[in-house]
């Protein structure tokens, strides 16, 4: 939707934005589901290979010979946070800012994003199924200025018994706005990453790679997607969170996809 209205509670509610921006990513406008931080328990049966206070890199330890069971284990944590971090609706009667900060009492457009994709591959040797999988919650107020993507988790896996590893799993995230007027800044994107921003989309993309396994998991705990000023017109009207992994079997490569969107 537009901004036709609402003007005031716009302006005032972009200015805290903006403070909030110059201080650091703050904790009323960007808490997000229950825990959004990205230190939870690692999936059994992993091994960290990258972390900072914002996100992680993991991959399955060598001892592991149950590809299933370990992939199995990691979407259950997955649906367990989701189930954990409902948030109620905000109370129009209530005094408080329903959540977000700038709401007033008006419905928010929170949601989570989940894609899971599998796809069956041939490749030297053997033969079996690449997926990818993921899920992140999305705070996006009632008159849709910003959109902030939290507690992203997300995982590619090889499942073919022969070769057992990829020679490299390549694992990105993307996080995606699509959006009209003034091109959005995006903010806390994790380190390294690509990030382009215009005035029809947004994006920040992620990418990892693990060589000589069949698993990579990425963990992020946020990526806002702000208006430059109060003075700008800029609207979201799409969301899209997307997982992919590339593996590499000699001179191959097989990709497979996962993604979810919301609004259009």
């Amino acid at each position: 939707m537009g901004i036709t209205t609402g003007r005031h509670r716009r302006t005032a509610a972009l200015a805290v934005t903006a403070a909030l921006t110059a201080g650091g990513l703050a904790l009323g406008v960007t808490s997000g589901a229950a825990d959004s931080s990205a230190a939870g328990r690692n999936v059994p049966g992993t091994v960290v290979v990258q972390e900072n206070e914002h996100g992680r890199v993991l991959t399955a330890d060598t001892a592991v010979r149950d590809k299933r069971a370990l992939l199995d284990a990691a979407e259950e944590q997955r649906r367990e946070r989701r189930d954990a971090a409902e948030e109620p609706a905000p109370d129009p009667g209530g005094d408080g800012d329903g959540g977000h900060g700038d709401q007033s009492g008006f419905p928010v457009r929170d949601q989570w994003l989940v894609s899971g994709r599998s796809e069956r591959i041939t490749v030297a040797g053997g033969e079996g199924a690449v997926a990818a999988s993921g899920d992140s919650f999305v705070k996006v107020p009632f008159m849709e200025y910003y959109a902030i993507f939290t507690d992203t988790s997300s995982s590619v896996a090889w499942l073919g018994k022969r070769p057992f590893n990829a020679d490299s799993v390549q694992h990105t995230d993307t996080w995606n706005i699509g959006s009209v007027g003034a091109p959005f800044w995006v903010v806390g994107a994790p380190e390294g990453a690509e990030v382009r921003s215009t005035g029809s989309t947004a994006e920040a993309r992620w990418t990892t790679t693990v060589q000589d396994n069949w698993y990579s998991e990425h963990a992020y705990d946020q990526v806002a997607f702000y208006p430059p000023s109060q003075e700008d017109y800029s609207n979201v009207y799409r969301i899209s969170h997307s997982v992919t992994g590339t593996f590499q079997f000699g001179s191959s490569f097989y990709t497979v996809t996962a993604r979810d969107r919301a609004y259009s």
